[in-house]
């Protein structure tokens, strides 16, 4: 039979490497290590490491299988663990991450889920791939991510919300003064946008590339929005951003929305999170009262 035990020594094999490395980390003899990856092989059938002189280990093709797997099961072994023994076993805060422009309602939910939860809630700010962020969840190190996708880009997760986009231009910007803008005319305008490291920029992308808009006119690519705004104040070009910025008075001042003939797409909110950290109602109860503030203006 399979042991909890394996599967973690598996795990930190493959992390650190080595036999020695490995048995440095959960204190145990290197002797020990590989007794229990030689027992793991033979119930599994295959060999789960390439061994090589001098200690070094690299995983095989199956042993990079399992490396994949291998958290998320014990992360479930951890909430298994939880769930019976109860929430005196759970010390840790609950840990939600999202991009930063999604905590800018959080407040209330916090203090509504400190009013009745012993337990702290954690929102950390990260603007990272879906892809890292999911890891991270299925690992046991967040209890939950949200992050921003255009339809039918990511399987990944599940639709919580839309957050509708826009197009900015300075009060003083020709485009200003337009109605119904089209995608030529766009097209044939600067585009001031998000620098290409930002997953957030390639959602961007992809809604204005179905809207009939390609990235081919840039001018300002940056990770700063400071720059970002004073380059639209110096009517520079446009950028694409959240629709509802126009409601914050000291970012939108100075900044008009310019009325396009169709609309661009909308970016879905997506969750990721373990279907066993769903059995606690205080992660059921901090996942709702987040998702209750993307509805807000």
């Amino acid at each position: 039979m399979i042991t909890v035990r394996q599967l973690e020594i598996l795990a930190a094999v493959i992390e650190h490497g080595s036999f020695r490395r490995c048995g440095q980390k959960l204190n145990i003899s290197p002797v020990s290590v590989s007794e229990h990856m030689r027992a793991l092989e033979t119930q599994l059938g295959v060999e789960l490491f390439v061994r090589s002189p001098g200690g070094a280990v690299t995983p095989t093709a199956a042993g990079a299988r399992a490396f994949d797997s291998v958290h998320e099961l014990l992360a479930d072994v951890q909430d298994f663990i939880s769930f019976v023994v109860g929430d005196s076993a759970r010390q840790e805060p609950i840990r939600i991450a999202m991009h930063g422009f999604m905590m800018r309602n959080l407040a209330s939910a916090v203090a509504a889920f400190d009013a009745v939860h012993e337990r702290q809630l954690s929102f950390i700010s990260d603007d990272g791939a879906p892809e890292d962020l999911h890891r991270r969840v299925i690992a046991g190190q967040l209890d939950a991510a949200y992050f921003y996708a255009v339809e039918g880009a990511y399987g990944l997760g599940q639709t919580v919300g839309h957050e509708q986009l826009a197009i900015y231009v300075g009060e003083g910007h020709p485009l200003a003064a337009e109605i119904n803008v089209t995608a030529a005319q766009l097209n044939a305008t600067p585009i001031i946008g998000l620098a290409p490291e930002k997953p957030l920029r390639h959602m961007v992308d992809e809604a204005l590339r179905r809207h009939g808009v390609a990235h081919s006119n840039p001018i300002v690519a940056t990770s700063e929005f400071g720059l970002i705004l004073s380059s639209l104040h110096r009517n520079l070009g446009f950028t694409c951003m959240f629709e509802s910025i126009q409601g914050e008075e000291k970012q939108a001042t100075g900044l008009s929305i310019v009325r396009c003939e169709t609309a661009i797409p909308p970016l879905q909110i997506r969750r990721m999170t373990r279907r066993t950290a769903l059995r606690f109602q205080d992660v059921r109860d901090a996942l709702r009262l987040a998702e209750q503030t993307f509805t807000r203006p």
